[in-house]
C-alpha cells in the first residue's frame, strides 16, 4: 500500500483500463497538461481534459483500438510520482510492446501534469504513426 498519490495513479490505470474516461477525468486538475515526446500523431503537449481526450482518441485510432497499458510499478510522494507500464497493441497485423514511464506532478489531491517517456521511442513513433 502506498500514499494517497500512489493510490491515485493505481486508480487512474484501473479507470483507463475499464474505459471509464468520465471518472478518470475527475482525478485531474482543470489545467492538467500531458507531455509526450517523439514524432508520432500523439506527440506534443496536450492541455486540459479536452486536449487529453482528443489525444486518447488518436491513440485508440492509431492502435486500431487494441492499446492496453498494464501497470507494473508506481512510486509517489506528496508532489511527484512515477509509474512504469507495459503497453501492448496490434496494428496492421503487427504486435507491439512498449515500456513507458510516466512522471506525475500532483496538486490538491489530483494529477496536474504528466510526462511520458518511452523506453524505445522508435517503437512508440511507429505504433502511433
Amino acid at each position: 500500500m502506498g500514499n494517497a498519490n500512489t493510490e491515485l495513479v493505481r486508480t487512474a490505470y484501473e479507470l483507463f483500463g475499464a474505459g471509464d474516461l468520465e471518472n478518470l477525468q475527475k482525478l485531474w486538475t482543470d489545467d492538467i497538461a500531458w507531455h509526450i515526446g517523439g514524432s508520432s500523431r500523439i506527440a506534443g503537449d496536450h492541455q486540459g481534459a479536452a486536449g487529453i481526450m482528443a489525444m486518447f482518441g488518436e491513440l485508440v485510432g492509431a492502435s486500431e483500438g487494441t492499446f492496453r497499458a498494464e501497470l507494473q510499478s508506481v512510486v509517489a510522494d506528496d508532489e511527484r510520482g512515477f509509474s512504469l507500464h507495459r503497453a501492448t497493441a496490434s496494428k496492421g497485423g503487427e504486435d507491439f510492446e512498449l515500456w513507458t514511464v510516466l512522471g506525475y506532478r500532483f496538486r490538491e489531491g489530483k494529477v496536474s501534469e504528466i510526462w511520458s517517456f518511452n523506453y524505445d521511442q522508435a517503437v512508440g513513433d511507429k505504433l502511433f504513426a
